[in-house]
Formats: structure tokens, C-alpha cells, sequence
């Protein structure tokens, strides 16, 4: 038997006529990333240097840098440092880069420069999944994620934490302070205050600092590295320094359409705020779905007002601890005819508070006076039970039956909205956010979210597809310009997209 040995590679002294674009595959995404933004007017979206300079060193093109950060985000590589390396050693970013290999701070820069910029590069792609027909419009499901803040929970300071470290403050001064008497006293003392005194004298001014800050502006805690992130729960049962990141999914293709950052823990509130931008994008009489977190009366008046659709799920109402599942406040139904309750034993409850009230009162004295059961139904003092209806329990028992008519449909939320939030903080690694202060964070979200809307119409189209579709549009704008008579022809194939605008409104 002959060996057949091992398989041999080429020699690292060989010579080769190969090019970056003989090295990138035929169909990655980095092309698609490529065609995109050349597909967009950065000068019209609002991006700096767009027309280079007349005098001086000449500077690194828009283009470029835009394609960096989207490709950057789209494959788990956010921080300016680690771009720069990729430009130096990653075929498809020297390829992207046309060999271009900008420093980190010139990297970073960009971004400073062009926060709202790169929001509006996700909003241009959205625009081009409506035209492709990618997003139905009809339903939306929204959810909400808390993704880390760049600060420490260390750095994080609420009232109560403050009065504390400020009390062990005073006690270790007084330590302190007893034992330079003790040493003045057997006259061992060197004429200074310790290092450790002052240190203490210094950190006790920065809390009681702080403490002044929280009393002035009336928040309830401070972040010293992040001024905007905030103590929030998560998942695992313990609290981070994040933001509270929602976002509103098309059901059809699972199209990230809209996105916000908010600085509260919880999602209530913020169901009105996302059903407003769909509002303004244009969508009308659609299906949005919700999990309970986002039960809100407010703003399900809102939805009514906008003619939306909403389902979401009612959270559980609280309990008195031991009382039996028969007395619970679900089980007294109201009547909408004759503005009464019925208890579960079947005594009716009136109102004793004026219809304009805000929150209404019912109950029987009477009735609950001879009711043999009422030790159970109401264990207070008052020996009555009382039921209280809000300003828009109304609005709340329409959106319940609503809930219950379309319980099919509110179970494909978590797929539609949750599978975006996966696929950024697992295959992105975007759990975590780099940059500080929430205007800053909102061009992290935009990023992360377009290089997933990028994958999913990569996904659904295909390359050749998705290709063709960016083709059209600088195809279409060329010819637009040979119309006019701006170009030759021939010449105006070989300029790039994003140098139109320059060539337009030089001519």
C-alpha cells in the first residue's frame, strides 16, 4: 500500500495574481452592504465631509466609514480598535475599504460626527423593505429588551445608598478623629491628618454631592459614567446599569420597522409612544400586539383614537395574601346597564362616588353586614368589601374581550418580536452597548437593528434577488441623470452612487 501523505499548501514565498476581489465569496454580505449605501445619498441623509475639501491633507470619504460601521455591527465588530485591526488583516474589509486603512480615532470620529446620520441609514432600509414589499403593515408586535449601559452598578447612586455609605462615612471619621486625639493626648501625633482621613473627608463631600444633586433635580438615583442609564432588572433575577430598548416588529418577514431607547424600567407607557411612530411612518389600521408588561389604560385610549387594533395581555390583579380564589376581584362582574357590581355570592354593589370621579367606589354595607362569608371576602377593619373602578376600566374591558377573541393571533408575538432581540444579543453580541449617554445609544440600536433587517432580507430575497433590487436603484437614478444630460453615458457607469449628488450640483 502506497502512502498518500498529507494534502500541501502553497508557499508563503509564491508569487500570485490574485485580487480583493477574486478573495471575497461570490455572494456575501459585505457586497450587499456595499451596494446598499452606495444605493443611498449621504449627503441628503446628512452625513459630514460629503464634498472633499479644496485645501489641505485630503480625508477619508463618508462612504467608506459608513460601510465599516454596518458591516462592523453586522458581524460582531463594534469597537473603533478592533475596525481598524479588520482593515488591516480582513478580506472582506479591505475589500469594502478599498484598501483604505483609516486609524481608530479617524474611525471613531465618524461615528461622533454622524450619530443621527446612521439612525437615518436604518430608516432608509426600512423604506426599501415597504417598496419591496417586505413588511405587511397589517401586524406589528412590540417589545421591549434591557441591553447593559457602559457603567458600573458601583457607579450607580440612589438616595438610600447614599444615606448609608454617608452614615459609615461618619462613623469611620469619628474613628478616625478618636485616635489622632489619643495620639495627641500620649503626643505621638506628626503634625498632618493621615492619608486615609482625607481620603474619607473627600469621598464623603462627592456623596453629599451627589445626595444635593438627587434633592435638586428630583431623580431618584445617578449614574456617574453614563448620566442617562438606570438600575433595571433582568432576566437572570439580578439588576444592571441599561436601557430599556423597544422595538416594533413586522409579522410578516419579522422586519425590525421602528425602534426607541427609554430610560424606564418598565414598558408600560411606551405602547402609545411606538403605536404614535408607526402613526407617523404612514401605517394605518393595523394589529398590535403586546405582552402584559405594556397594559396600560392611557394609552389603549390612545390605540382607539388611532384606530388600532390592540391585543395585549392583562397582568394579574393583587390579592389580599390568604384569601380564597372564590373572593378575588376578578370574580365580581361588573354590569355596564345599571353602573353595578355583583359579588360572587350574588349581592349587588353601588357606586357611592360621582360619575366624573376618576376612581369609583362600590359597595353594600348591608349586604356584607349578613353575608356569612364576609370574614373571607373582606378581612380589613371596614367589615365591607369595596370595589374601585378607574377612568378607564371601560377602554380596559374592551381591549380584555379583544384579548380573548384573538388569543390565536397574540400567540405568534414572542416569535415575531422576540426573535429579533435573540439574534442581536447572541449572533451580533449585541448585548452590551459601547458608547455613553442615550442620544449616542440610539446610533448603536439603529446599527444593530439594521444589520439584522440586512439578514433577514438576505434571507427572504436571496443574493441574487436582494442584488438586483439595489442594482435598479442606482440603474434608475443613472438614467435619470443621462435624461437630464448631466453625463455620457459611458461615463456615467463608472461613477460610484454616492459621488451623484457632487456631480449634480456641480453641474
Amino acid at each position: 500500500m502506497v502512502a498518500v501523505g498529507y494534502m500541501e499548501g502553497t508557499s508563503r514565498k509564491q508569487c500570485a495574481y490574485w485580487s480583493l476581489e477574486d478573495m471575497v465569496a461570490e455572494k456575501s454580505m459585505v457586497r450587499v452592504i456595499d451596494r446598499f449605501i452606495d444605493s443611498c445619498d449621504l449627503e441628503q441623509l446628512g452625513f459630514t465631509r460629503t464634498k472633499p475639501a479644496e485645501t489641505g491633507r485630503p480625508g477619508y470619504p463618508p462612504e467608506p466609514l459608513a460601510k465599516l460601521y454596518v458591516y462592523g455591527y453586522e458581524n460582531t465588530i463594534r469597537s473603533s480598535r478592533k475596525l481598524e485591526k479588520e482593515c488591516n488583516r480582513n478580506l472582506e474589509a479591505m475589500w469594502l475599504m478599498g484598501g483604505l486603512t483609516p486609524d481608530h480615532t479617524v474611525i471613531s470620529e465618524f461615528r461622533r460626527l454622524n450619530l443621527r446620520p446612521l439612525q437615518k441609514l436604518f430608516r432608509e432600509f426600512v423604506k426599501l423593505c415597504r417598496s419591496w414589499d417586505l413588511v405587511g403593515g397589517k401586524v406589528f408586535a412590540v417589545d421591549g429588551a434591557k441591553i447593559k449601559a457602559s457603567n458600573n452598578k458601583k457607579n450607580n447612586f440612589s438616595k438610600k445608598k447614599l444615606t448609608n455609605r454617608l452614615a459609615r462615612l461618619e462613623v469611620s471619621i469619628d474613628e478616625y478623629l478618636s485616635k489622632l486625639d489619643e495620639e495627641d493626648r500620649l503626643e505621638y501625633s506628626q503634625g498632618e491628618a493621615p492619608e486615609g482621613l482625607i481620603e474619607l473627608v473627600e469621598r464623603k463631600e462627592l456623596y453629599q454631592f451627589y445626595m444635593d444633586y438627587l434633592d435638586e433635580t428630583g431623580e431618584t438615583e445617578v449614574s456617574v459614567v453614563d448620566p442617562d442609564a438606570r438600575l433595571m432588572g433582568n432576566n437572570r433575577g439580578g439588576v444592571d446599569m441599561a436601557y430599556n430598548v423597544q422595538s416594533v416588529v413586522d409579522g410578516d418577514h419579522h422586519i425590525v420597522v421602528d425602534y426607541d431607547v427609554s430610560m424606564n424600567p418598565s414598558d408600560q407607557g411606551q405602547l402609545g409612544n411606538m403605536s404614535k411612530r408607526l402613526i407617523r411612518q404612514g401605517y394605518r389600521r393595523f394589529t398590535l400586539l403586546a405582552d402584559k408588561g405594556y397594559y396600560n389604560g392611557k394609552c389603549l385610549q390612545k390605540g382607539k383614537k388611532y384606530k388600532i387594533k390592540t391585543v395585549v395581555s392583562r397582568q394579574a390583579p393583587s390579592h389580599p395574601k390568604g384569601q380564597p380564589k372564590a373572593f378575588h376581584i376578578d370574580k365580581f362582574h361588573y354590569d355596564r346597564d345599571t353602573d353595578t357590581y355583583k359579588c360572587p355570592l350574588g349581592a349587588t354593589l353601588h357606586p357611592h362616588s360621582k360619575k366624573t370621579a376618576k376612581r369609583r367606589n362600590y359597595y353594600n354595607k348591608t349586604a356584607c353586614g349578613k353575608c356569612p362569608l364576609s370574614d373571607n371576602c373582606a378581612p380589613d377593619k371596614k367589615g365591607y368589601r369595596t370595589v374601585y373602578r378607574g377612568e378607564y376600566s371601560d377602554i380596559c374591558d374592551k381591549a380584555d374581550q379583544v384579548f380573548r377573541d384573538n388569543l390565536n393571533q397574540y400567540r405568534l408575538r414572542q416569535q415575531i418580536v422576540e426573535h429579533p432581540f435573540g439574534t442581536v444579543k447572541r449572533t451580533m453580541d449585541g448585548g452590551y452597548f459601547l458608547l455613553r449617554r442615550r442620544r449616542k445609544v440610539r446610533t448603536e440600536v439603529a446599527l444593530l437593528f439594521l444589520g439584522y433587517n440586512l439578514k433577514r432580507a438576505y434571507n427572504v430575497l436571496g443574493f441574487n434577488e436582494i442584488m438586483a433590487r439595489l442594482d435598479s436603484l442606482i440603474s434608475h437614478f443613472l438614467r435619470f441623470l443621462q435624461v437630464l444630460g448631466y453625463f455620457h453615458a459611458n461615463r456615467a457607469k463608472s461613477i460610484p452612487c454616492y459621488l451623484f449628488a457632487v456631480h449634480f450640483a456641480a453641474a
